[in-house]
């Protein structure tokens, strides 16, 4: 084999190899993970989903009761006049009895002018409490705005 050949092989394995990585990538990233059923991670995901599908009632259903009698159909208007698209990656979860926290970067992207779209990316935190249903957001959750609850009068 002459030199000119091996080093037109030697191209042609280079493209292959690039064009084999650059497939696996695409195949193997962009996918979403789907946390276990019954996780902290996993009702953060689907109230995310139903959030992101500006399904209202199907968000709050992962809240806990007190949170859901405070967060009244006035309150929803945040997820179903969304107009925004939503991208949220889990930094991290953590577990103390039955409270949890999960952190999320959520980043939502408006429009596509002649610039291209704009985006907005931050860090939320949802906190949850376990009870006989499971585990609930028991705080007010992006994007939803609840007043808090009035306290009893002091008698």
């Amino acid at each position: 084999m002459s030199n000119s050949t091996r080093w037109l092989a030697g191209i042609g394995a280079a493209i292959l190899l690039a064009v084999v990585a650059g497939l696996v990538i695409t195949v193997t990233t962009g996918r979403e993970t789907t946390y276990p059923e019954g996780t902290p991670e996993r009702v953060v995901q689907d109230y995310l989903h139903a959030v992101s599908d500006r399904d209202a009632t199907a968000a709050t259903s992962f809240l806990s009761p007190e949170l859901a009698a405070r967060c009244s159909t006035t309150y929803r208007d945040p997820i179903v006049n969304r107009s925004a698209g939503l991208r949220a990656t889990l930094d991290r979860a953590t577990v103390r009895g039955d409270k949890a926290e999960v952190q999320v970067r959520i980043t939502e992207t408006y429009g596509a002018g002649p610039f291209g779209s704009n985006e907005s990316t931050q860090n939320v935190a949802f906190n949850l409490t376990k009870s006989d249903a499971g585990w609930r957001i028991s705080e007010a959750a992006w994007p939803l705005y609840c007043p808090p609850s009035v306290p009893a009068p002091v008698k």
